[in-house]
């Protein structure tokens, strides 16, 4: 099972809340005027996926904080159970599909479920 951590009672929560007070009043406009290099420091490419984040409030102590907070909920830990299929799904007491649904590997992956092993 997962370590069951409420993000907004960390230490990071909370300097994320006082971050927000420094910069709420920023301006996109502003913010890409400062940083030439914004729209490449704030997106990133993998294969044909392309996510772009720079048009959001943030910098890059937002972005060391966001890590802080990751680390501090053992969000890492909690992706490999996913990937492990551990039984991370509490309230049904079983593994969570959602990497068995997008699975497009020649291995399939196996959960135990209800005493008998499924294939997706």
């Amino acid at each position: 099972m997962l370590n069951n951590i409420n993000p907004a009672d960390t230490g990071s929560w909370k300097r994320l809340i006082d971050h927000h007070e420094d910069i709420q009043h920023s301006h996109m406009k502003d913010m890409f005027t400062i940083d030439r290099e914004r729209f490449n420091r704030f997106s990133a490419s993998f294969e044909d996926i392309f996510l772009d984040y720079s048009k959001n409030i943030i910098n890059e102590h937002t972005m060391a904080l966001l890590v802080e907070l990751a680390n501090e909920v053992n969000l890492k830990d909690g992706i490999e159970k996913m990937f492990s299929g551990e039984k991370i799904n509490e309230t049904e007491n079983r593994a969570v599909l959602h990497t068995a649904l997008r699975n497009t590997a020649d291995d399939p992956v196996v959960i135990e479920w209800l005493f008998r092993k499924a294939r997706y």
